[in-house]
């Protein structure tokens, strides 16, 4: 036991050298400033763990040489603390990028104020990374389970009901048109607070024929080799599969959906520029569903809620380029994909589309009404270099909102971006990337100039109801 007992020390002490160097990571991060507080409080989680993990090792010194245990129990005990180090760890890379030097510090206030307002008990995190995708998840609810019933659960009370942890691309992190499609990733957290899969998934019925007939292929195919699977097992296989798939992809689908809703236009323009430098057009995944489809989707919403015909030529056109490709069969890279692409047929699209409005309030989706306002008002702001981050008379304007100065800033970039960039020092406009850096850098400050105005009429209000 001799043995057993000094690795159980060793165990602890390295242990114990872990949790003080993230205790002493977290001291030497928090002095930058972060554009969301969301991040000191993340790393004021870690420390509290952190801390914790620390002391409680320093008493399990005392069980350890106690000879109470067997060896395999006090194994079990130690490492029922020691398994969570590795989760800070986590946590820390979580913060990594989310300074002001790393992240557009004009859009993370505003988007963070949009966030409370479609979710008032949330908090988000924005961190650049060097990867070219956009990613959101809940890390609050994630956290809350694992530490349920362990030493940390008190720490978890540091925490709010929803932590977002929003990841962007480092290099175009300034590329703020872009960074439309976190309508999309909102749409994820939307999806889940308002639960729309228990509503849709159970709608979506896959074909037992196409099922049955996709099994018996399979079994046929086998039967040249020895003992090929039964068929009513290749039956479930491929119900599994293709439920699998159905079930992100609807997810996905329903969010670009909520995104539309959400910031209109917007997401669809910021998605199909993203879209198609990541992925081939037919390309699929078992979590994530060809990109043609949800173009096709997003354009019969857009269909739908606005009125296409009296855009922009140049929006028209750009609308109708994809129509034309959306509207073409994807072909499925796989046999489940076909099938999973065959469910998901336009009835299913018009389905997702209406669960999508149970999703975002009416008072919350930004409408063609406004799009149109903001294209007339807004638009030629930026092509005469002003932030259009507040608009109205002298002394009552009123702040612009997020998904009008992106919409803004969008119908600029396709349709008077030549005009935007003759108007354009020559140095400034010398090249397209430069003259868009110039477009990005006005939508920025129009961001700022809304949440300055916002801060202001807030603070504004709170003095006032306090001197009645």
């Amino acid at each position: 036991m001799d043995s057993y007992q000094r690795i159980a020390a060793l165990k602890i002490q390295t242990a114990q050298d872990r949790a003080h160097a993230i205790i002493e990571e977290v001291t030497r991060v928090q002095n930058k400033v972060y554009a969301s507080p969301a991040s000191k409080r993340l790393l004021q989680f870690v420390l509290d763990a952190a801390s914790r993990i620390h002391n409680l090792l320093e008493d399990e010194k005392a069980v350890a040489s106690a000879d109470l245990l067997t060896a395999p129990e006090l194994e079990t005990r130690l490492h029922r603390n020691i398994k969570l180090i590795p989760v800070l760890h986590l946590l820390l890379g979580f913060v990594e990028g989310s300074d002001v030097h790393h992240s557009p510090g004009q859009l993370i206030p505003t988007l963070r104020r949009y966030a409370h307002l479609i979710l008032p008990t949330s908090e988000i995190v924005v961190s650049s990374k060097a990867e070219l995708n956009y990613s959101i998840q809940d890390i609050a609810g994630a956290l809350k389970d694992l530490f349920s019933g362990t030493s940390l659960e008190p720490s978890c009370q540091l925490l709010p009901e929803f932590l977002f942890v929003v990841n962007i691309p480092a290099v175009e992190s300034e590329q703020i048109l872009i960074h439309g499609v976190l309508a999309h990733e909102l749409g994820h957290a939307l999806y889940d607070k308002r639960k729309v899969a228990g509503n849709l998934l159970p709608k979506i019925k896959i074909s037992d024929e196409l099922v049955r007939n996709l099994a018996k292929m399979m079994f046929e195919s086998q039967q040249k080799q020895q003992n090929p699977t039964p068929e009513l097992r290749l039956r479930e296989v491929v119900t599994q599969e293709v439920t699998g798939r159905i079930n992100g992809w609807v997810m996905e689908l329903s969010s670009d959906a909520i995104g539309v809703r959400l910031f209109g236009p917007a997401l669809f323009f910021a998605a199909v520029h993203l879209l198609i430098s990541l992925s081939h057009m037919d390309q699929s995944t078992k979590t994530h569903p060809p990109t043609r489809l949800r173009v096709k989707l997003m354009i019969r919403m857009l269909k739908q809620f606005y009125s296409l015909d009296k855009w922009h030529a140049k929006l028209q056109a750009f609308s109708k380029d994809w129509d034309d490709v959306s509207a073409v069969p994807v072909p499925g890279r796989t046999a489940f994909d076909q099938l999973a692409i065959e469910t998901i047929n336009d009835g299913i699209l018009d389905l997702i589309s209406d669960a999508s409005g149970t999703a975002v309030s009416a008072a919350q989706c930004y409408t063609s009404g406004r799009f149109n306002r903001d294209a007339a008002e807004l638009a030629p702001m930026f092509l005469s270099h002003i932030p259009p981050g507040e608009t109205g008379p002298y002394g009552g304007s009123m702040p612009v909102e997020l998904a009008s100065i992106i919409n803004a800033g969008w119908h600029v970039y396709l349709c008077d971006f030549e005009a935007f960039r003759k108007s354009l020092h020559p140095n400034d406009g010398s090249t397209r990337f430069s003259a868009a850096a110039k477009l990005h850098e006005l939508v920025l400050k129009a961001l700022e100039i809304s949440e300055i105005k916002t801060s202001w009429e807030e603070a504004r209000s709170i003095s006032k109801r306090r001197k009645d």
